[in-house]
């Protein structure tokens, strides 16, 4: 789909190193993150995460990055293509306009009984690159309304605790870990993927409940011409590696593409 340049993703490093936070320069922001920082306690001592959360920031995203761990989870819900860009990483689709996410409501609240895909989940958190080389740090994004004063939100969870991280911190940073460990296997099977020219550029065109149709275009989906033709050897190291698998519920995920009707 359109505009899906900003959706790809730009955490490549590996877990973060000891506590993960510390100085460091802002890494360019991705999708969501307005103003990454590192997290710090010198800065964000007084900070907490703000409880219940919400999902607002994500109410304008039609598409999310989603790594090959979560396409079983993803498939129920959501259709899964390919982002039309050099990096062909795969994404979410949330919705079939521009900048209109049918799974958050109103109140910010994500759909109930539905997979959150993890790059939403770790929101306002980020792992990025420190200025050491190897370095990874945890970030945050200070402009997020998730991160508030623990003065006047005593409820919210504390960042930090006597300058070591919180609870919250610590989440943040396994949680985020557990993100970058997904990387290279996703990677892997893109880039397998691509190696075989099996991602094509598609249309598909919905027919509105009211009448007329929406078209969409910059989809991107695996041949399935050229992937019933690739040789045997490379089927059955495919289905060896779970990627054959990973095909088949993209495939299963397209039908999603009328339920993105039903929810508006």
């Amino acid at each position: 789909m359109q505009n899906h340049e900003r959706d790809r993703d730009q955490d490549q490093a590996a877990a973060p190193s000891k506590n993960g936070v510390g100085t460091a320069a802002a890494a360019p922001a991705p999708l969501f993150y307005a103003d990454p920082r590192p997290l710090n306690p010198a800065v964000h001592g007084n900070k907490g995460l703000s409880r219940p959360p919400t999902c607002r920031f994500a109410a304008d995203a039609h598409a999310v990055v989603l790594h090959a761990q979560e396409f079983r989870m993803a498939a129920a819900y959501y259709p899964i293509v390919f982002s039309d860009d050099e990096s062909a990483m795969p994404l979410a689709v949330l919705g079939y306009r521009e900048a209109r996410n049918v799974f958050v409501d109103e109140a910010g609240q994500w759909a109930k009984g539905t997979y959150v895909p993890a790059y939403v989940r770790r929101y306002p958190f980020a792992s990025g690159e420190g200025t050491k080389s190897g370095e990874m740090l945890l970030y945050v994004d200070a402009a997020s309304d998730l991160i508030v004063d623990m003065e006047s939100n005593p409820d919210a969870e504390p960042l930090f605790a006597d300058g070591a991280p919180g609870s919250a911190t610590k989440r943040a940073l396994e949680f985020c870990a557990a993100f970058q460990r997904q990387v290279p296997e996703t990677r892997a099977f893109v880039d397998a993927l691509i190696g075989h020219d099996l991602i094509q550029q598609k249309e598909i065109r919905l027919e509105l409940p009211g009448g007329g149709n929406q078209l969409l275009t910059g989809l991107r989906l695996v041949d399935e011409a050229r992937f019933n033709a690739l040789p045997d050897q490379v089927f059955l190291d495919w289905r060896r590696r779970g990627w054959v698998a990973l095909v088949y519920w993209h495939w299963a995920s397209m039908d999603n593409f009328r339920r993105l009707l039903d929810r508006g």
